[in-house]
């Protein structure tokens, strides 16, 4: 689990995430990064898993649950004053590797430009 600091909690961090982040599309998710202009702080970071990818609350927490393991381990390697969101694609549901998923990850941190 990731520590409070470290997570989006309200609607309003999530919806500035998106409307003013960049989108980075990958094979098993995508990724919304900002950078808000007045927030000094650890970076935050979200995922949303929609109904809409399988109505089977039990899969759709286990896809949250393996990124946000994954993350957890990398957090020290995203910079402050950011924040993230992870959207994983339908083909999470099917491909829940936990190997695959924390390539997936690995290859985002690194092509992700982190700049001011």
């Amino acid at each position: 689990m990731l520590k409070a600091q470290h997570r989006l909690t309200s609607d309003f961090e999530f919806k500035i995430t998106r409307k003013y982040g960049k989108k980075y599309s990958y094979e098993l998710f995508n990724c919304i990064v900002c950078r808000p202009l007045n927030y000094e702080g650890p970076a935050k970071i979200g995922f949303i898993v929609p109904v809409t990818y399988h109505k089977n609350a039990v899969r759709r927490n286990r896809i949250k649950r393996l990124f946000r393991e994954i993350i957890r381990k990398k957090v020290s390697d995203i910079p402050d004053n950011f924040w993230l969101i992870f959207y994983p694609k339908h083909a999470c549901l099917y491909n829940e590797n936990y190997e695959k998923i924390n390539t997936q990850i690995d290859k985002a941190l690194s092509e992700i430009h982190f700049i001011g």
